[in-house]
């Protein structure tokens, strides 16, 4: 057997017209795609510095389409605008196919963090984009997912100072309309923030789960009436989230890829980091709905057998039409995006569902890490292009090149061929197709179109159809029950004979019930509005209230997210991993951009484990966020006391926590950080002087004084635990407070 049929084969690197962050399949089998700016690599390719380069921030696309008969790229007849006619940066945005063959780009770039609340529609038919009624708030990181009547669910993306937009929106022929923020819903247990580019699939029920990357999975019923808390009022808002009961076990892992791999399965592929400085997790995990009770709710599994045999994060997994699953590219190293020599992986692994296990693949040649695509064609192969775009990237970490990969099915043996199929068909009937010749036929399978960026392939999805009977070369095919299984829009119907050859695919249109050209509207659904305006409480809100309700002050965690972009837009994993610590009673939901803090508050009275809570949360968030330090305001009678010849400050305990000693702010007791430099912020005047201006306050006032402080909790381990408050700031106490 030739090699090539166990570990596929390569092409040469060919050039595409820009960095291809960006990629869809379009219904003529050609490719869209765009970068983050028109010159990646100007002015020239030797550039040593990033600052030769121009601006990451530039505020219009250059869109291409390449093709794959000819090899070519052509610019796309026209530049997205939004609907005030300006031109606007898709970069960043989320996209996935309409029924009707169009492609719905929500959201985009402004700078890092900050998105715009544009939607535009790609039509492959006019190669032209159109601006739509824009969203109730910019979107930087979203995702798109199809849904079964046609419409499309955006969920998430950042707004800005890296504020993530915790209401969802559906998109139909009508525009838009709100989904219920998790926050205002009653009885959730603890209410999710939505992440950076949510991984979401449909259920065989038409119900959509969150997956990841936080570790609690969330199902979203759409149109099923929210139970608002007690005042809030929302009009023509629709959708109730649940908590769907079930996590996975390697925690918060995100730039990683997740696979609709068959009907009701879906699996989610390393991606985080397994521990501080050890690199990403090989971990898989799989989800299987029951498909003779889809109601039932499955756990997650996993097993060592089917783990990766390389730990990766920033790869793609690709779908293929024999079911198995491509993974390429990604960072074997520690941190977001590590490209030193030996740590981006050109090796990919191929899975078989039957074996459970993963096949080494032939080496790809380029780094394809961070910002790079994967995309199945309707040949059988796999387009892998882009990478770089990010800020420290210089132009060689800028790849404008692309790749095809021939799986190792293309070589073992002559493929069967379609001679005709139908361009549309009907949920639930048979429809026939031609085959070149008489060979039987073993598989059918039906992909829908690819469109992927940052991991997340977001229109991506196989199942195997039936095969109602063959008759030499006519072969009747049972197409899907209903938009559960495949959301109306395109699909490339692939047949697969004995030895697992796919044919050339034919791409084929699914119809919406209610009519081969329109989308239906039950007269249950609520109008949606031409113009989208808010009508939940924002983040800021919820943020506000939360402070209202606590007759505490918070206890105040630095945070440092592996994640470049800052806590808030990095937020999800971390609130996640901060609800499920001991000790933590509330979470409040928003963090602070500035300085990369998160605000709870206790259960109790007492103080932390502080030990405990990093070794916890290191373990809840896989690593992707390490904590800092913490930061308590403390109320009690504070006094002066000699130790072996020393003064030291002592803050009297109480019945719920022993007494802390006090010690002077210092650089090392620093949590607010600064994401620039990535380090702690100076320590200003005002806090470096707080130990000693608390001195003097103690200076003729009787022996014990009612004080309240703030500063950054110390535990030290000695013969018995001794905490420690380093003072930033003080309030003396009047005898009533």
């Amino acid at each position: 057997m030739a090699p090539e049929a166990q570990v596929g084969r390569w092409s040469q690197p060919f050039e595409l017209s820009n960095v291809a962050v960006h990629a869809s399949l379009l219904p003529n089998g050609k490719v869209l795609y765009w970068g983050r700016r028109q010159n990646p690599k100007k002015p020239d390719a030797n550039a040593p510095a990033k600052t030769d380069l121009p601006s990451l921030h530039e505020l219009f696309t250059k869109a291409f389409v390449w093709d794959p008969k000819t090899n070519q790229s052509k610019p796309t007849a026209n530049s997205p605008r939004g609907t005030d006619g300006k031109e606007v940066n898709l970069f960043c945005g989320g996209h996935a196919f309409l029924p009707d063959g169009t492609l719905l780009i929500a959201g985009g770039h402004i700078i890092d963090g900050t998105g715009v609340n544009s939607t535009c529609i790609y039509d492959p038919a006019t190669d032209t984009f159109t601006p739509k009624p824009p969203m109730i708030g910019g979107r930087w990181y979203p995702s798109v997912l199809p849904l079964p009547d046609g419409r499309a669910l955006v969920m998430s993306g950042s707004k800005t100072n890296g504020t993530v937009q915790n209401i969802s929106q559906i998109w139909s022929s009508n525009g838009w309309v709100e989904v219920t923020d998790p926050l205002n819903q009653l009885d959730l247990g603890s209410h999710p923030i939505l992440p950076l580019y949510p991984r979401m699939h449909l259920t065989p029920t038409g119900r959509v789960i969150m997956v990841g990357p936080p570790q609690q999975s969330w199902f979203l019923d759409v149109d099923k009436k929210p139970n608002f808390k007690p005042g809030i009022q929302a009009s023509a808002v629709i959708g109730a989230w649940a908590n769907a009961g079930i996590a996975r076990a390697a925690g918060f892992r995100d730039y990683c890829p997740t696979v609709h791999y068959d009907t009701g399965k879906i699996m989610y592929i390393g991606g985080g980091e397994e521990n501080v400085g050890n690199g990403p997790t090989k971990e898989v995990e799989f989800l299987e709905f029951d498909q003779k009770n889809p109601q039932a709710v499955p756990k997650w599994t996993k097993s060592p057998s089917s783990n990766l045999k390389v730990g990766r994060r920033q790869s793609n997994a690709t779908v293929l039409p024999d079911g198995t699953v491509l993974v390429t590219g990604g960072t074997n190293g520690s941190g977001f995006n590590d490209l030193t020599p030996g740590a981006p992986v050109h090796r990919p692994e191929l899975w078989d569902p039957t074996t459970k296990k993963w096949t080494d693949m032939a080496d790809e040649s380029v780094d394809r890490c961070y910002h790079s695509i994967a995309l199945l064609l309707p040949d059988g192969k796999v387009l892998s292009a882009g990478g770089g775009e990010y800020d420290g990237a210089g132009p060689k970490d800028n790849m404008t090149n692309a790749q095809l990969f021939s799986p190792p099915y293309l070589f073992k043996g002559p493929r069967p061929t379609i001679a005709s199929a139908p361009s549309e068909i009907v949920y639930g009937e048979n429809f026939t197709v031609t085959l070149g010749s008489a060979d039987p036929i073993a598989k059918v399978s039906w992909v829908r179109l690819g469109s992927v960026t940052h991991c997340r392939n977001m229109n991506q999805s196989l199942m195997f159809l039936s095969i109602a009977k063959q008759t030499g070369p006519s072969l009747s095919i049972s197409a899907p029950a209903n938009g559960n299984l495949a959301p109306p829009g395109h699909y490339m119907l692939f047949v697969l004979n004995k030895q697992g050859v796919p044919s050339v695919a034919k791409i084929i249109r699914i119809a919406p019930r209610g009519g081969l050209h329109t989308l239906a509207t039950p007269a249950h659904r609520p109008a949606a509005e031409t113009h989208c305006v808010q009508q939940q409480p924002s983040l800021e809100d919820h943020k506000q209230m939360c402070i209202a309700e606590q007759d505490r002050p918070p206890v105040v965690i630095g945070i440092t997210p592996i994640c470049p972009y800052g806590l808030s837009a990095c937020w999800a994993g971390a609130y996640d991993g901060l609800n499920r610590m001991r000790d933590i009673d509330v979470v409040s939901p928003m963090a602070n951009q500035d300085h990369s803090l998160a605000f709870v508050y206790l259960g109790h009275d007492g103080l932390p484990d502080i030990d405990a809570w990093r070794k916890e949360f290191a373990q809840t968030v896989n690593s992707s966020y390490k904590v800092r330090g913490i930061e308590m305001t403390l109320s009690g009678a504070v006094s002066v006391r000699k130790d072996d010849g020393k003064e030291q400050v002592v803050l009297a305990g109480t019945g719920t926590r022993p007494q802390v000693l006090l010690a002077p702010f210092r650089e090392g007791s620093q949590i607010k950080w600064d994401i620039a430099t990535g380090a702690p912020k100076p320590v200003d005047e005002a806090e470096a002087g707080a130990y000693g201006r608390l001195l003097k306050a103690l200076v003729g006032r009787p022996k014990e004084v009612p004080v309240k402080v703030t500063g950054t909790l110390q535990r030290w381990i000695g013969l018995i635990a001794v905490f420690s408050l380093d003072v930033r700031k003080f309030e003396v106490l009047d005898a009533t407070s």
